[in-house]
């Protein structure tokens, strides 16, 4: 198995770029949206951790899927942890190494859809709220002149279960108490429920973080694949074909390592690498079980929003005539989509503005039957 950070490609300006908003004083807080396995928490522990600890920030990081049924104690742990490691400079350099070898081992495991939803929801209690505002104000003592950093991926968990609704609500006050001492950056990977916590009146977190679509690697990360493949596997790929690869595993630098980690083990054609590759992602995605959920009206509207079609345009309505039991009527598609949302394969930011949430599923739909329903 390759070490993952030996192909970790820096986004040094972007991580830079970032850290200017907050020089300038435009905002405390940050929020990058983008679907899982987009680079989020390796940018943000490789990247973004270091610039800003070399700038004299205190880096706290903690991801709220550590436990999903009580996100209050990955926040606990994070402040604890961040305590004790302002005793020396080797001990905080230390604690962001040892995050960035547990997502690593995190990525790891595969064959099993990672978990998103809590099924046990706990909320915290007074004494949990009370002990993050003390953990918080002795980080603060410890920090000294430095700026803390609050580093918190899948945010978004926040707006999943009511349960979490105290945390949320105990987050934005203590942050509120302490604007310029703390400041955050947040990560999400799903736009439906990063909606819902950003930009819902009703939510602690409403107009709190400035939201920043997370842009995805270009072919700059397709060169440096391929030039270390060639100058230290002797793996010669035309960058042509890596440039194709990189588009087909839906820009995932992550999928993308492990196609790179089966060319230069197996020493294989592409393409069968990336066959091979292809069935990890869809193993990972739980894509088989998703696609036996779907009604085949429910596909027609997925492979629609995927194209970026209209989910009510005539030429659809017309297919659903045609190709399933339902009728051809705009009710048809609303449900449609309804389902789509509750399993949170599809999103709705504003009125009649949907996004798909599974990129990869497009492909897995139309692989089963053979091409994509004509347009």
């Amino acid at each position: 198995m390759m070490a993952r950070a030996h192909w970790h490609f820096p986004r040094t300006a972007l991580a830079e770029h970032y850290l200017n908003v907050f020089d300038v004083g435009i905002s405390s807080h940050l929020a990058f949206i983008a679907p899982r396995r987009k680079g989020k928490t390796a940018f943000i522990l490789q990247d973004l951790a270091p610039a800003a600890q070399q700038q004299g920030y205190l880096c706290v990081y903690a991801s709220l899927w550590g436990d999903p049924n009580a996100p209050h104690e990955s926040i606990v742990q994070a402040l604890e942890q961040a305590i004790d490691a302002c005793a020396s400079e080797s001990k905080i350099k230390r604690m962001l190494s040892s995050k960035v070898r547990k997502a690593a081992i995190s990525n790891e495991m595969l064959g099993r859809v990672e978990v998103e939803f809590a099924n046990n929801p706990k909320s915290a209690g007074t004494r949990d709220l009370t002990r993050i505002d003390d953990l918080v104000t002795q980080l603060e003592k410890a920090a000294k002149d430095r700026t803390i950093l609050l580093l918190i991926d899948e945010i978004q968990h926040l707006a999943t279960s009511d349960d979490f609704s105290g945390l949320a609500h105990s987050l934005r006050t203590l942050l509120d108490r302490r604007q310029g001492r703390v400041k955050s950056i947040y990560t999400g990977s799903s736009r439906h429920y990063m909606h819902l916590l950003m930009s819902t009146q009703s939510s602690p977190f409403y107009h709190f973080a400035n939201l920043h679509r997370f842009p995805d690697l270009g072919e700059d990360f397709c060169a440096f694949l391929q030039n270390k493949m060639a100058s230290e596997y002797g793996v010669a790929v035309a960058m042509g074909s890596l440039v194709k690869a990189f588009g087909d595993l839906d820009h995932s630098p992550y999928w993308m390592q492990r196609l790179v980690e089966r060319l230069v083990t197996e020493k294989c054609p592409l393409r069968e690498a990336m066959n091979y590759t292809l069935e990890l992602l869809d193993a990972a995605e739980g894509f088989e079980e998703t696609a036996k959920t779907m009604k085949p009206v429910d596909r027609l509207v997925f492979l629609e929003l995927a194209d970026n079609g209209n989910p009510f345009s005539r030429a659809l309505l017309s297919r659903i005539e045609a190709q399933t039991s339902n009728k051809g009527i705009p009710g048809t598609v609303q449900r449609a989509l309804a389902r789509l949302m509750e399993a949170s394969l599809v999103s709705q930011i504003k009125k009649g503005e949907y996004h798909i949430e599974k990129p990869g599923l497009r492909r897995y739909l139309e692989k089963q039957v053979g091409s994509a329903p004509s347009r």
